[in-house]
């Protein structure tokens, strides 16, 4: 039997791979755990985050609460001024250009509509590029993460980061991309103080976003990541360099083809700033409702809640109002004489003046109305040559003659020169304008025996055909003001607190308190009908001394000219604005009772109740004088001046309400709204009906009989009266039509030189309130003054005379006691005292 065979078994174990393999198998199962407490850990983060991160925000509500622009708009919808401490914009997504997102996209987030808020690669990349910078030198963060960013603040920490993410996550899975996007686009920090791209377009080219080409899309998108270092107006070249770039990446990502990129950075950067409209449109209307809005609803309101202010001024009245303020005012200023040049200048100071006036002005033709900065070149008897920009333009001694020198001492006007040589020489800088090609109807006036105004007839100036030639100008050292109302309504339709906002920007319509003269009358006289006196209530006109009960000063009042008449009617006296009757029929009332029925007028300022009030010597406000002959021509009737017709918030609720059913800027259910709203409303009556129906009669007649001839030339339906203060440093005048009622001002704001020795508000204001009105309201349909007869009135009510002597009506006929020389120059109010 044979042995059996033995054999080895050799057992192989297919894994054995050695200690390398399990080194490495070692290592892969440390790995897994390691990935798997990360992934733990991370979970755990998340929840812990999670936990701390606020819900996804309302975007609709995130819109509504974020800071919005406050815009004032007259009543027309002209923007009048806008404000805001962050410039923001909201459009629809829908309205925004496909290439002004897409250049976004490019540029900030070209996954966005691929990723689910958080692009872990970019992450990866902002991580990688902190480590080495060992700061947060690059941020890696989605448009989705941009928006929760500005939800959560900007402080750079980790924890803000991890808050963002989670917050990013829920955005975009609460709303679609294009929500998140749009609030992205209306709300990111452009610089400029531009939050989001309309406003963008507005600050840095003064255009609507529909309007940007592709080369202001790119910039606009460009500014983004940094918008302080690519700015187009302090670094135009970096803001090229990051365009070029944005337009490059558009081409990349297909968003436009090579050559478009390649021909859109060929354009230069030719940026537009913002200018503010503030200071350019209705400056003094604007600036009081801007304070009115801020004492009542607070700076914050103001410059954080997008409110929108609706004003009642009307932009093409105001601006004839602002245009025959500045004419009036120059024409006075002119008549006092010239104060000299600019400068007088010198060699090199000559040849820079000429390049920097080439630069400003270039060879464009000179426009009708404005004023430009020449140097004299040459200086005749009979002419100057005067350079303005690159030409050179005659100036005629007709032309300067009004130019004699001004002087504050003597105040005596209209003088002349002979020669241009008395006025000006080579080397100086003077204003001057362009000579204007017609003179339209009631466009200018002129004094007729040194006093009367008389309309200058239309004609024309110069020829087509003529040669430019030059007016001399110089800036005006008097001041105007101008206020105008609907007294139906209450709505100022004008104001004009002076000749240039950009000078002073003090507002003579609301803010100054003048002394008002002979249109203080009017106050006294009503109390006078009010209180048993009559038209032909007889009053003393012969001069005498009065003492003053309150003073103890004796002081003589005379009459316009030194006129004398023994006896005249009230009538009489008001019509012709005599002093010496005024003053007896002012003691006739009392003081005390004049100032009691003054304040029933709405007057505020502080009244001095002496005699001399009877000469208007205690200072009023204009608006506050205006509604005093309003509620006269109201037939009693109290008025509220409106100047803020309204105010909404940003999403239209009414904050402040003070529209009329009949406003014709409301839509048709906002004036059923008002008219519930204002049913039973009914005006105070500040002063019985009758009384205001005598005093406005007495108004017109004014205007029919009196010191007007200039308005009677009009033909304008009026009724009003002038005033004259004592030392001529202030002039006005109050009339109204059956629609309108317009106060005029004009005066020396500093009380450094009277108006003129001989000047009377007749001469100065009752000319610029006809050229204002003819031009604002010849045609409207106006009726006769007084319009409205109240209830149980006699139209033939002359006032009761149950009080003093009664005589018989006197002629309206001035009667000239003196000679038409000295009683024409001789000013309607005296010195008092």
């Amino acid at each position: 039997m044979s042995s059996p065979v033995r054999q080895r078994v050799a057992i192989a174990n297919p894994a054995d791979g050695g200690v390398i393999y399990w080194l490495l198998k070692l290592y892969a199962f440390a790995v897994l755990v390691l990935c798997a407490l990360l992934a733990m850990a991370a979970v755990l983060v998340y929840r812990y985050f999670a936990d701390q991160t606020p819900p996804a925000f309302d975007l609709a509500e995130y819109a509504r609460s974020v800071p919005g622009i406050s815009r004032i708009y007259a009543a027309d919808g002209t923007v009048m001024g806008e404000f805001a401490d962050e410039w923001r914009e909201l459009v629809p997504y829908e309205d925004i250009p496909e290439s002004l997102v897409h250049a976004f996209l490019a540029i900030e987030d070209h996954e966005f509509f691929e990723h689910r808020g958080l692009y872990f690669r970019g992450i990866a990349r902002a991580v990688w590029t902190n480590l080495v910078a060992g700061d947060f030198a690059q941020g890696g963060s989605t448009i989705t993460q941009q928006v929760a960013k500005q939800f959560l603040g900007s402080d750079k920490s980790l924890t803000r980061k991890a808050k963002e993410a989670v917050l990013a996550r829920r955005l975009e899975a609460k709303y679609p991309k294009e929500a998140i996007l749009s609030v992205y686009l209306n709300h990111i920090y452009l610089g400029s103080g531009a939050y989001g791209v309309a406003a963008a377009a507005r600050r840095y080219f003064s255009k609507p976003i529909d309007q940007l080409d592709l080369s202001e899309a790119a910039l606009i998108a460009g500014l983004a990541q940094a918008p302080s270092r690519y700015s187009p107006l302090t670094h135009p070249d970096r803001a090229r360099a990051r365009r070029d770039e944005v337009l490059e990446r558009m081409a990349a990502r297909g968003y436009i083809s090579a050559d478009e990129a390649e021909r859109w950075q060929a354009h230069d950067i030719e940026p537009k700033p913002y200018q503010d409209i503030f200071p350019s449109r209705m400056p003094y209307y604007a600036e009081h409702v801007r304070r009115r809005v801020v004492e009542r609803h607070g700076l914050d309101a103001l410059m954080r809640a997008g409110l929108r202010v609706e004003t009642a001024v009307e932009p093409t009245v105001d601006g004839a109002a602002a245009e025959n303020v500045e004419f009036g005012v120059r024409k006075q200023d002119k008549r006092q004489g010239w104060r000299g040049a600019e400068a007088y200048l010198e060699g090199g100071a000559r040849e820079v003046f000429l390049t920097r006036a080439a630069e400003l002005y270039g060879d464009a033709p000179l426009e009708e109305g404005r004023r430009y900065l020449g140097l004299v070149e040459e200086v005749t008897r009979r002419r100057a040559t005067v350079r303005v920009g690159t030409q050179s333009y005659e100036l005629p001694l007709a032309n300067l003659r009004w130019a004699a020198r001004w002087s504050r001492t003597e105040a005596v006007n209209d003088r002349e020169v002979e020669s241009a040589r008395e006025v000006l020489r080579p080397g100086h800088v003077v204003w001057v304008s362009r000579e204007p090609h017609q003179r339209g109807r009631f466009r200018d006036w002129f004094l007729k025996d040194g006093a009367n105004p008389r309309w200058e007839p239309p004609r024309e100036l110069t020829r087509d055909d003529a040669p430019v030639r030059l007016v001399l100008e110089q800036v005006p050292h008097p001041q105007g003001a101008l206020f105008t109302a609907d007294h139906e309504t209450g709505y100022v339709v004008a104001m004009i607190g002076g000749h240039d906002f950009g000078r002073s920007e003090y507002n003579r319509a609301v803010q100054a308190c003048r002394q008002p003269g002979s249109t203080y009358k009017p106050i006294y006289y009503s109390a006078a009908l009010d209180r048993g006196y009559g038209f032909d209530t007889i009053l003393n006109d012969k001069p005498r001394a009065e003492i003053d009960p309150v003073t103890g000063e004796v002081w003589y009042p005379t009459n316009l000219g030194g006129s004398v008449d023994n006896q005249v009617t009230l009538e009489y006296s008001l019509v012709f604005s005599k002093n010496i009757p005024s003053v007896a029929i002012f003691k006739m009332v009392g003081a005390s009772e004049v100032e009691a029925w003054a304040r029933r007028l709405g007057f505020t300022s502080e009244i001095i109740a002496d005699q001399a009030l009877a000469l208007g010597a205690s200072c009023t406000y204009l608006d506050e004088l205006t509604r005093a002959f309003a509620i006269f021509a109201r037939n009693g009737r109290w008025i509220d001046w409106v100047y803020v017709r309204r105010i909404l918030d940003r999403d239209g609720a009414v904050v402040e309400d003070h529209t009329v059913p009949a406003d014709p800027m409301l839509a048709p259910a906002d004036r059923l709204d008002r008219l519930a709203a204002t049913a039973g409303d009914r005006p105070q009556q500040a002063i019985p009906a009758r009384t205001a129906y005598l005093i406005s009669k007495l108004l017109s007649q004014a205007i029919e009989h009196g010191f007007a001839a200039i308005v009677r030339a009009t033909d304008i339906k009026a009724a009003g009266k002038t005033g004259t203060s004592s030392a001529t440093m202030d002039t006005s005048f109050v009339g109204f039509t059956s629609r309108w009622i317009t106060t005029v001002w004009l005066g020396d704001d500093m009380r450094v030189r009277p108006l003129g020795v001989n000047d009377a508000a007749y001469m100065t204001v009752v000319p610029m309130w006809s050229r204002y009105m003819y031009e604002a309201a010849h045609d409207q349909p106006l009726q006769d003054i007084p319009w409205q007869l109240p209830e149980g009135v006699n139209p033939k009510d002359r006032g009761d005379h149950s009080r003093g002597e009664h005589g018989e009506p006197m002629p309206l006929i001035y009667h000239k006691s003196v000679s038409p020389e000295d009683l024409l120059l001789a000013p309607d109010i005296p010195p008092a005292g």
